[in-house]
């Protein structure tokens, strides 16, 4: 659903957070991933800026943490739960997130 250039940007970005994210929610994307990842099915990678700007919205529409950036997207505890994959740490915030702790 992040490549669907049905759906907004916007919500692609919270799709790809749902998508690559640990088990503490943090979705981690090398330098340019992300927008390589939101490319629609025409092949066309979004600019930076439109990134950059989806990431704003998503977080003020609560889709994401107000933490997230291009590098790392992090899934609010009330969206998101996962159990056994991935790991527990994030390389850009640093350790795992108290609710991460409580599980």
């Amino acid at each position: 659903m992040a490549r669907d250039g049905g759906h907004q940007l916007t919500y692609r970005v919270y799709f790809a957070a749902l998508w690559k994210a640990n088990q503490i929610g943090h979705a981690e994307f090398r330098k340019g991933e992300l927008a390589k990842m939101l490319a629609g099915s025409d092949g066309v990678i979004p600019s930076r800026q439109s990134v950059t700007n989806a990431i704003k919205r998503a977080k003020v529409l609560d889709l994401i943490g107000q933490d997230s950036t291009v590098r790392c997207l992090t899934a609010p505890h009330h969206h998101f739960q996962k159990g056994g994959r991935g790991g527990r740490k994030c390389s850009v915030h640093g350790d795992a997130t108290p609710w991460a702790w409580a599980s």
